[in-house]
């Protein structure tokens, strides 16, 4: 296994042990606890609050139109649907992202030092 050459300054020491941290905690830690969480849920959390505003915005009508209750609550079970969906399909773009972004630091790492 060769050995790494010897860093050249203190900054690119600090970014040798950041990715080695990285490394050992592994592809998993990296992307919940670096990508998924302090990204993909408050952008989760945005969708599903657009959605649900779209949808009270969309459903607003003239005054004199009166629906059912049964339509009603079809209505919010559908907006609450759409804004879970919403949600689900923002978190599993980030998590893909973050996979992503992974492989290509693990490559890039690799090609760097030969690992």
């Amino acid at each position: 296994m060769p050995s790494l050459p010897a860093p050249v300054s203190r900054a690119e020491l600090i970014a040798r042990a950041r990715h080695e941290a990285r490394v050992i905690r592994g592809r998993s830690a990296f992307v919940r606890d670096t990508r998924v969480l302090p990204i993909g849920v408050p952008l989760a959390a945005l969708a599903a609050a657009a959605v649900l505003v779209s949808a009270q915005r969309a459903r607003r009508g003239p005054a004199r139109i009166s629906r059912s209750r049964r339509r009603q609550r079809a209505d919010a079970v559908r907006d609450v649907g759409l804004a879970v969906l919403a949600a689900g399909g923002t978190l599993a773009l980030t998590w893909l992202a973050a996979r992503g972004e992974w492989g290509w630091r693990e490559r890039d790492w690799r090609d760097a030092f030969g690992d």
